[in-house]
């Protein structure tokens, strides 16, 4: 059958669905009985509660990736897009047939036929599955409508945007932030600054590694090689300490790298 395409099974599928939607003995009005009811309750509770830890991990953790291709980037962008939009629509109109069924909103009595016709007679034909139940079939599209949504999510965060270096201040010895302060009264000017650069992993010094000091609200810019030690000193450094980023190059957001001033 996936010889002919996806297209005329498609155009069949919509096809029937409407033909089915105008006939009256086609329309399927099913009741949901307590246990269906109890059992959405539930697994409603458990897909909120999963989907909005997943979503705060994603949007906490950001990994933004460098140094890939833009046209590998695009391609990621286009998919996380496309699979925020499905899991939008399959979310939706989980909620209409749910809308539909329990809240007796009529204007959406047309999702509740389609979806029922959909399960008994459009799956059994195409793929030889045995036929879902209206609640199984709920909360199947609802758990894929999610996932969609959270694959999405995590390609367009790790594949847009850029390091906003206006945001992050320069880490000192003790590991708190330096703010920029607009007199800066304790700072001097044209400092020198040594850092030591650590693998997050493994907690040793990083030698020969290529440490960026890169101005956070401007175009200056100095780099340096890293010694045995995983050290680094920048000296007559224009300007203010906590104008400056470190970072090693191609860790931007220092995922793999950590950079401890001293």
């Amino acid at each position: 059958m996936y010889r002919y395409g996806i297209a005329p099974l498609l155009l069949a599928t919509l096809v029937s669905a409407v033909s089915a939607l105008n006939t009256p003995a086609a329309m399927v009005t099913p009741t949901f009985s307590s246990q269906d009811l109890y059992t959405l309750f539930i697994g409603g509770i458990i897909y909120l509660n999963l989907f909005a830890v997943f979503l705060a991990q994603i949007l906490k953790r950001g990994g933004h990736v460098t140094n890939r291709p833009p046209i590998v980037r695009g391609l990621a962008i286009l998919i996380g897009i496309t699979a925020v939009a499905i899991g939008s629509v399959f979310i939706v109109f989980t909620a209409m047939v749910l809308l539909a069924e329990l809240g007796g909103v009529t204007l959406f009595s047309w999702t509740e036929d389609f979806f029922a016709y959909f399960l008994s007679d459009i799956i059994p034909v195409y793929t030889g599955a045995p036929e879902f139940s209206m609640t199984a079939g709920l909360l199947i599209t609802a758990a894929a409508g999610f996932v969609a949504f959270l694959l999405g999510s995590v390609l367009l965060v790790r594949n847009t945007g850029d390091v906003s270096f206006a945001k992050v201040a320069m880490p000192t010895a003790s590991g708190s932030v330096v703010q920029n302060k607009a007199d800066r009264p304790d700072e001097p000017l044209n400092p020198t600054l040594s850092f030591r650069v650590e693998n997050r992993r493994t907690q040793e010094p990083a030698p020969d590694v290529k440490l960026m000091l890169r101005q956070r609200e401007g175009m200056r810019f100095h780099t340096k090689f890293t010694d045995f030690n995983g050290e680094v000193t920048f000296t007559n450094v224009e300007g203010y300490g906590s104008e400056y980023y470190a970072y090693v190059e191609g860790d931007e957001n220092r995922t793999v790298y950590r950079v401890i001033r001293i």
